[in-house]
């Protein structure tokens, strides 16, 4: 009797194993880049893999609170400003990890412990329709100046610091080139006299200015190129000449996989290896949503460079980091109003 009952005891628990191994192999990723490149690293890496993917988009803003709270189920967070990933780093919410490649991406572009690691990178600039330019008497925008001009009142599209990532990258930029806060502070209040609407995505403003609503947006210009791609021929990437802000978009095994099973955190690692292998880093610049590269290595779209004769002003991703609550609030009340 008692062989039967320890026989029955160990099948159970076979079968308790075979159930939770069943449940849990699908790798769940977080995803706060563009829907359709989300989609797409997902089903690129389930065919490399035959691992599958349950991708569910957020903003980066809303998926560090998510992934804050305890109890979430996501397995990896892939996408969104690496100034947020630092924030994780120091809530203790990720699970150190080196992906094959990681020797490849600057040292700028990833976590010194392995806690993120870059996967791409964009470079702020503006997306502009030549024909809502010329009605209003307006030359393609070369630098920030430009954008104050007050023939662009209504013409302008940005995204809102509050909710997107891009437009917290907006923010410093400014704070960064200007010398301080203030100064940041008063350009913005400036630019707003001019800006049609903030929207709540980095996305968004292409959208807006492929649609003629606008004159220019303020986005990263892979979002831009994605629009030209689309057949909205009348756009064109112009970059500010006194210096521009940039995105090295992460991705981060989120802790709690560690302790689910040992599937789900060696599946996790297999997405970061994947992602930034020479096939993951190419889906962004083979798609309509074309990204840079985060691996040195890589050949990319020139069309997303900044020229040579320009240069990026950003505060330093732990300040900028540190800082982003403060400016964000500081441009509710300052600028908003």
């Amino acid at each position: 009797m008692a062989g039967v009952l320890i026989l029955v005891t160990v099948v159970g628990w076979a079968l308790g194993g075979v159930v939770s191994h069943a449940r849990g192999s699908r790798l769940s990723v977080l995803c706060s880049s563009i829907d359709d490149i989300c989609q797409e690293w997902g089903a690129a890496f389930t065919a490399e893999t035959g691992i599958r993917v349950t991708m569910t988009r957020r903003p980066a803003g809303e998926a560090l609170t998510l992934i804050s709270q305890p109890g979430h189920h996501f397995d990896v967070w892939h996408g969104g400003p690496s100034e947020a990933y630092v924030t994780g780093t120091a809530r203790g919410l990720f699970v150190a990890y080196r992906p094959h490649g990681w020797s490849q991406v600057p040292a700028f572009a990833r976590d010194k412990d392995g806690y993120w690691t870059g996967s791409y990178q964009g470079i702020m600039g503006f997306c502009s329709d030549r024909s809502v330019l010329a009605r209003n008497g307006l030359a393609i925008p070369t630098s920030w100046q430009d954008l104050l001009n007050p023939r662009y009142r209504g013409l302008i599209s940005a995204p809102n610091p509050m909710f997107s990532g891009t437009g917290y990258t907006m923010v410093e930029t400014q704070v960064a080139r200007l010398g301080g806060e203030q100064a940041g502070m008063d350009w913005l209040r400036r630019l707003n006299r001019n800006v049609l609407q903030y929207t709540s995505s980095g996305l968004a403003p292409s959208g807006v200015v492929a649609r003629g609503e606008v004159a220019t947006a303020i986005t990263f210009t892979q979002h831009c190129v994605k629009q030209i791609g689309q057949g909205h021929r009348d756009l064109v990437v112009s970059y500010p000449s006194e210096g521009t802000g940039r995105e090295v978009g992460a991705v981060a095994i989120l802790r709690g996989t560690d302790h689910r099973n040992a599937w789900q955190l060696s599946a996790a690692r297999r997405y970061e290896d994947f992602i930034l292998s020479a096939k993951g880093q190419e889906l962004g610049q083979h798609s309509h949503s074309r990204q840079l590269p985060v691996r040195s290595d890589l050949p990319s779209d020139q069309r997303l460079r900044l020229p040579a004769d320009h240069r990026i002003v950003a505060l330093s991703l732990q300040e900028g980091a540190r800082r982003r609550q403060h400016l964000t609030e500081q441009f509710r009340t300052q600028v908003l109003g």
